[in-house]
């Protein structure tokens, strides 16, 4: 063989190793950069994931807050009726016997409770003489005053020491979580 073929032959299994070589780092280098770029939006995609999973609670939330708000004011517009035709109704028996019962069974529970039979009572101007009636056949003595109520009775010592408020307002007050969870109970 001559000096000339054995370079040629060298250069060719250089360039063949070379070749080879080439070809791997090819090989390489684009899985490393597809790797890189599968990489980075899968992050990406993680991170709009996540950001629209955030968002879909943050809207559910707000969703439900809202709901849940609507729901307290329609309770309480139905409880703000509810005791409006309270009144309403009292104002149509007001002066019927059951009213006077009524009334007399407060005066009376109001005395028993104070312990005397002088005592100052305030009622509605629509109540006054009713319950001035009540107070004689009950024996009482003292003062009938109006006070501006919409309808019942308070009750005082002559003294002012004790005082019992049976007015509708507050009888509707103390029954006010009764009627919240009766209403709550009807609307569910």
């Amino acid at each position: 063989m001559s000096l000339f073929e054995d370079l040629i032959r060298a250069k060719i299994a250089e360039l063949e190793e070379l070749k080879k070589n080439l070809l791997v780092d090819i090989e390489t280098r684009i899985r490393k950069d597809a790797d890189a770029a599968l990489n980075k939006y899968t992050e990406q995609i993680t991170n709009l994931e996540s950001e629209v999973t955030l968002e879909r609670e943050r809207i559910l939330y707000d969703a439900t807050v809202n709901a849940r708000k609507r729901i307290a004011e329609t309770y309480e517009e139905l409880l703000k009726d509810l005791v409006n035709s309270l009144y309403e109704e009292v104002d149509k028996i007001r002066g019927s016997e059951r009213y006077v019962k009524f009334l007399t069974s407060l005066m009376e529970s109001a005395t028993a409770y104070i312990q005397s039979r002088e005592v100052v009572i305030y009622t509605s101007p629509k109540d006054r003489g009713v319950v001035e009636a009540i107070a004689r056949n009950m024996g009482l003595t003292g003062l009938v005053n109006e006070k501006d109520i919409r309808g019942g009775v308070i009750v005082a010592s002559k003294d002012g020491s004790i005082v019992v408020d049976y007015t509708l307002e507050s009888i509707i007050q103390n029954k006010l979580e009764e009627i919240k969870h009766l209403l709550y109970l009807e609307t569910q």
